[in-house]
């Protein structure tokens, strides 16, 4: 018998009361049209490869099948916008290969910064974007009740090349948890049709709240 269960004991006044507070982001001003170019999703194992401080102590090895899903995820989920091309990450493959190479070539560390400005000169674009997986587990159970719930840690971001910095950054981290178990995500419980998600619908969700927050 699944140890966890959603049962909807709460008055539905509370309920509503809280999704009535919830907080609301606003997003930043949108980017200048320009070329983005979307980088494949990755595993970071090597300090080269990291954008952030984060640090896995078991990072997830996962199959290119479930890699390749999620880049197709991400790019359906990127807006058309007037005067923005979109490269995928077929434009930036190679020059994840050769920005390492010319690293190697010219000696002295090589920062993830460093690293991925140089794959974004390579392409060349305006704006690089770099998805990165950094846990992984998968939902024990099915979608009305589970052992252990889906998890999921990502992270966008979003490089200005020309200014050489980091513009934006999501960090998306949720172990799923039942609406008895957290009151204050009673609005996302309710929008997710009150059922356990599996680790990929997990992660759509942290994408689409990533490109809402970073106005892509």
């Amino acid at each position: 018998m699944y140890s966890h269960r959603l049962f909807l004991l709460f008055p539905v006044f509370l309920v509503l009361a809280l999704i009535s507070c919830a907080p609301r982001t606003v997003a930043p001003p949108a980017l200048d049209g320009g070329v983005l170019a979307v980088a494949a999703f990755g595993q970071p194992r090597h300090g080269w490869e990291h954008l952030s401080s984060y640090r896995s102590d078991h990072p997830p090895l996962l199959a290119p099948e479930i890699m390749a899903g999620l880049d197709e995820t991400l790019q359906s989920l990127l807006k058309d916008e007037p005067g923005r091309v979109v490269l995928g990450p077929d434009a930036t493959r190679q020059c994840q290969e050769l920005a390492l190479s010319k690293a190697k070539t010219e000696g002295g560390g090589l920062s993830g910064l460093r690293y991925w400005l140089e794959v974004g000169r390579c392409v060349p674009a305006d704006y690089l974007l770099v998805p990165q997986i950094l846990e992984w587990r998968e939902r024990e159970g099915g979608k009305w009740g589970v052992n252990e719930p889906a998890m999921v840690v990502l992270e966008l971001t979003l490089l200005d090349v020309a200014h050489q910095r980091i513009a934006r950054r999501h960090h998306f981290e949720e172990s799923q948890q039942s609406l008895s178990e957290d009151l204050l995500q009673a609005r996302k419980f309710f929008r997710r049709g009150g059922k356990w998600l599996t680790t990929q619908e997990l992660v759509r969700d942290g994408l689409r709240e990533g490109l809402r927050e970073m106005s892509l």
